[in-house]
């Protein structure tokens, strides 16, 4: 497959024509039939293209369960959806295999999508043309060979590529073989001093030093990543949510109290994915009059450099992504993750989940249907950037909705809760995400993560169901009544038995006839059968309140004197999601 993989530098080279550049320099838009063949022919078959293969792809999003709704993208690589020839070939699809497949174009339709690439075993089932051509989107089968990794990486490269011109001073840049020197040249070119950070402010390159750097300039440097003291007012000017906005480049004001001059910022991306960023700083005098289209037309430079670097790198960290998810779900054998991950099979260890905090439900921050991959990113980096910097050794994973950590040689539990609820904290200030952090227990092999995996999780969900009372990073000791009431739950849900008798008649009447019955009661067993707090918190009169429960207990033979009875409703109403707001 190597011949398929694009190489920094060598457009041009031994004959070869550039997919993504006329032979005047001048970029050309990348379409279906530039993918096919960056992908390789041999590696792609087009099932359906109702709109021909010159549809322009501008991005690409990646889809990776039957049950994630596609962001908007051209391209939307559903990794999680295998089409097989028929119920005969290997992973048959079948009646509900097509239907799956008319439910994901579908959706990949209604979001804009131009096309849809999945997984290639033995042909396209049956009716899968038809059902492509009828939504409007291109229906692309992949190999077996092929690893998404190497797809994804590739695609983000020929994107990113595809953005860049080459003449003029951007020609200049292109003509840099690494990223020091990239940095070097333009900071030539606007009259300052140039940086290069990945998203977690990390830094990757810089121009030299000079006399006239700022402090923070200089500690950026000599400490290899953004300073926290001014990456916390950056954040609260808002510089990163304008960043990371796709607002071109960002002005950013100096910070005199801090030691920091004028600065310029612009994002790194490949298609809607962010790399990094590149930050042009004052040094001794005023920017060039042009620093700042200087600086657009070097993002995408620099991101043909970082994906050119990092092909090898990208294949070993999604690699390493997919064996810590794996091995949080028990689906690996530990000794073999453990070998590949760095971590001894016997080291104690225990699991952080940090979900994003919805801003709908009070909780600030970025959600993730807003923030997306991108934020996922950027939130496991300034993780594990946090916790290296207090000596953990940690391991993670993402999800559309969350961060998964396991922390190695984690035995003490006020350690663990040192180490997430700071972590949390420098998230909320670098990222600007706030996070609801469950923390499993400590378990003495990483063969048991799966166990603190499953409760860290059950903890988030505690969190969530308590709303805005008490923490947002919290152990099953500090959620422990709400947690067991969700077991129970879950109980309940499964057994009709359970799902019976005076609060399902109470619902039904509710729904018939508008009323709030179901409320009312689960108010008044909240209150302990106070009938003036319980009037209060409905503001209603004590008699109001008193004439509702005698109607409950007319409609359903409920016997609030009886504790048993009490205790069954309560149970009843908290898996039925019943509170009073």
């Amino acid at each position: 497959m190597a011949e398929h993989k694009p190489t920094a530098g060598s457009h041009g080279e031994r004959g070869q024509t550039d997919p993504g550049h006329t032979d005047a320099g001048r970029a050309t838009p990348v379409t279906l039939a530039t993918v096919v063949e960056s992908l390789g022919p041999d590696s792609v078959e087009v099932w359906a293209a109702p709109h021909g293969l010159e549809v322009p792809v501008s991005d690409i999003a990646v889809r990776e369960r039957d049950d994630e709704r596609p962001h908007n993208a051209d391209l939307l690589l559903a990794i999680g959806t295998v089409a097989a020839g028929g119920p005969g070939a290997p992973g048959g699809t079948g009646v509900d295999g097509r239907r799956d497949l008319a439910e994901l174009l579908a959706a990949a339709a209604s979001d804009g999508a131009r096309a849809v690439l999945v997984r290639n075993r033995g042909g396209p089932p049956p009716g899968a043309a038809a059902l492509a051509d009828g939504h409007g989107v291109a229906l692309l089968g992949l190999s077996a060979e092929l690893e998404w990794a190497e797809v994804i990486g590739r695609l983000r490269a020929l994107l990113a590529l595809a953005a860049t011109p080459r003449h003029g001073h951007v020609g200049v840049l292109s003509r840099q073989h690494d990223l020091s020197s990239l940095a070097n040249t333009l900071a030539g070119l606007v009259h300052g001093s140039v940086m290069i950070f990945t998203p977690g402010q990390e830094l990757l390159a810089a121009s030299r030093l000079t006399e006239g750097d700022d402090d923070m300039r200089r500690a950026a440097v000599l400490e290899q990543h953004g300073p926290p003291g001014y990456r916390s007012k950056l954040a609260q000017m808002g510089v990163y949510h304008r960043l990371w906005s796709d607002e071109g480049v960002v002005e950013v004001d100096a910070v005199p109290e801090l030691g920091a001059g004028r600065r310029l910022a612009v994002a790194v991306r490949a298609g809607k994915e962010n790399l990094g960023s590149i930050w042009v700083a004052e040094s001794g005098g005023p920017l060039a009059g042009n620093a700042a289209s200087l600086l657009a037309e070097s993002a995408p430079v620099v991101a043909v450099r970082l994906l050119g670097l990092d092909q090898e790198e990208l294949a070993r960290h999604r690699m390493s992504e997919e064996l810590v998810g794996r091995l949080l779900l028990g689906e690996v054998d530990p000794r073999t993750a453990g070998a590949h991950l760095g971590i001894p099979p016997d080291a104690p260890a225990a699991v952080i989940v940090a979900e994003f905090a919805d801003p709908a439900a009070g909780g600030g921050g970025i959600s993730a249907p807003a923030g997306g991959p991108a934020v996922a990113h950027r939130v496991r980096e300034e993780s594990l950037r946090h916790l290296a910097g207090y000596r953990w050794r940690a391991v993670a994973t993402t999800g559309p909705d969350r961060v998964l950590i396991a922390l190695v040689d984690a035995a003490d539990p006020e350690g663990i809760a040192r180490a997430a609820s700071g972590m949390a904290a420098s998230v909320a200030e670098s990222v600007g995400v706030e996070l609801l952090v469950g923390m499993g227990p400590s378990v003495p092999h990483i063969g048991e993560l799966p166990a603190s995996h499953t409760e860290a999780e059950l903890v988030v969900r505690a969190l969530k169901r308590r709303g805005q009372r008490g923490v947002r990073c919290a152990s099953y000791d500090d959620v422990r009544g709400t947690a067991n009431l969700i077991v129970l739950s879950e109980t309940v849900a499964a057994d009709e038995r359970l799902q019976a008798g005076p609060v399902a008649r109470l619902r039904a009447h509710d729904r018939r006839r508008g009323t709030d019955y179901t409320a009312t009661l689960a108010v008044y067993l909240d209150a302990f059968g106070d009938t003036a707090t319980a009037a209060r918190a409905l503001n209603v009169h004590a008699n109001t309140l008193r004439y509702r429960l005698g109607r409950v207990r007319e409609l359903t033979g409920l016997d609030l004197a009886d504790p048993h009875e009490r205790l069954s409703a309560g149970i009843q109403l908290f898996a039925l999601g019943v509170q009073h707001d």
